[in-house]
């Protein structure tokens, strides 16, 4: 493994999953897909989500450029020098995006270059992850999604996630259909919400209050754009612990929603907030502050190296919206009774089959 030869970059889109209709994320299905490739001819392989594809495709294709011949091992040499030349200001959006990939291939074709598989590279804190199901979809009647969520919970997973301020439900529906989940699958099981960003501090709070009995084991992203003094309101106004960060795309927002008392569980996610190197500095600085991590936001198989490598690292979401996915890869990771387990060959442990 010396020299970058090419770097590409796909948009693609998978099948959408009926049961996310009236979602906010129904543009999840569509991905960047990036490829890094070497003179000697090994290939990593990271991903993105689904905000502005076709631009951060573009990046991506530009990155290449300005990286051609440069030493893949070099990862944080290369991120200083793409900072500089694409992003000296430091915003958000594409660039953090394109990075995002780019980094996860870096790390991925590290990996296979030493025949190692990442999460033991990273740290090998756990040989596997357990995980929770994000099955409660807003497509379901009340019916359906105790009965998902109950399956969740009957197939081993250690929680079952709903969403809530979907669907055109308002905060009463939304109360019975938390209290519907939790009686049917009982009082141990963990029962997580998630309002993706969908909600006012008023209206979170008066859900919050009218669930509180429920036992939640996080209100996830519940006010409008992630905004940390009304995260740190919330959090102040209801005993349900507060998650977020699931897309956040800047370092900054992570050290002061820890800082200001924003969170009581973060939630980076490798395929957003800058990659394999991103998440284990955002590791560390949850680990500093006491704070447990959970990934969420998807992409499962992006997470698992770096939530199996380090120490700080947390639960696993399984998102039920990316079921497509699995059709697409030649190498995968499957949950087996709530775990998924680390796999033994070299790379962050996906990949996918080329056309």
């Amino acid at each position: 493994m010396t020299r970058i030869r090419s770097v590409t970059a796909a948009v693609e889109k998978l099948a959408p999953v009926g049961a996310a209709r009236g979602y906010a994320g129904l543009d999840t299905p569509v991905f960047v897909r990036c490829r890094v490739e070497t003179e000697d001819g090994l290939a990593g392989t990271g991903v993105t989500g689904r905000f502005l594809a076709e631009e951060v495709a573009a990046l991506l294709s530009r990155m290449g450029e300005a990286l051609n011949g440069e030493d893949a091992r070099s990862i944080e040499a290369i991120r200083t020098r793409l900072t500089a030349r694409f992003n000296p200001r430091s915003a958000t959006g594409v660039f953090v995006s394109a990075l995002s990939a780019l980094d996860m291939a870096l790390w991925d074709l590290r990996a296979r270059a030493l025949g190692e598989p990442l999460w033991r590279l990273l740290g090998g804190a756990r040989t596997a992850v357990p995980c929770y199901a994000t099955v409660g979809l807003p497509g379901y009647e009340e019916a359906e999604l105790v009965a998902v969520c109950r399956n969740a919970i009957d197939a081993g997973f250690v929680g079952a996630k709903m969403l809530v301020a979907a669907g055109g439900r308002g905060v009463e529906e939304d109360a019975r259909r938390v209290r519907a989940v939790r009686h049917a699958i009982g009082p141990k099981p963990l029962l997580m919400l998630d309002a993706n960003c969908g909600m006012n501090v008023a209206t979170a709070r008066r859900l919050a209050l009218m669930v509180e009995e429920c036992d939640i084991a996080w209100f996830e992203e519940p006010v409008l754009h992630n905004d940390l003094e009304a995260l740190a309101t919330l959090r102040r106004a209801t005993r349900i612990p507060i998650a977020a960060g699931q897309m956040v795309q800047s370092m900054a927002w992570f050290r002061e929603a820890l800082a200001r008392g924003a969170v009581d569980w973060l939630q980076p996610n490798a395929a957003f907030c800058g990659g394999i190197s991103a998440t284990l500095r955002i590791l560390a600085l949850a680990e500093a502050h006491g704070t447990p991590v959970a990934h969420a936001g998807g992409w499962d198989i992006a997470n698992a190296a770096v939530m199996a490598g380090h120490a700080a690292g947390g639960l696993l979401e399984m998102h039920g919206a990316q079921l497509a996915l699995r059709s697409r890869l030649t190498e995968d990771m499957v949950p087996e009774g709530g775990l998924m387990h680390m796999p033994d060959r070299p790379g962050i442990g996906f990949a996918f089959r080329e056309t």
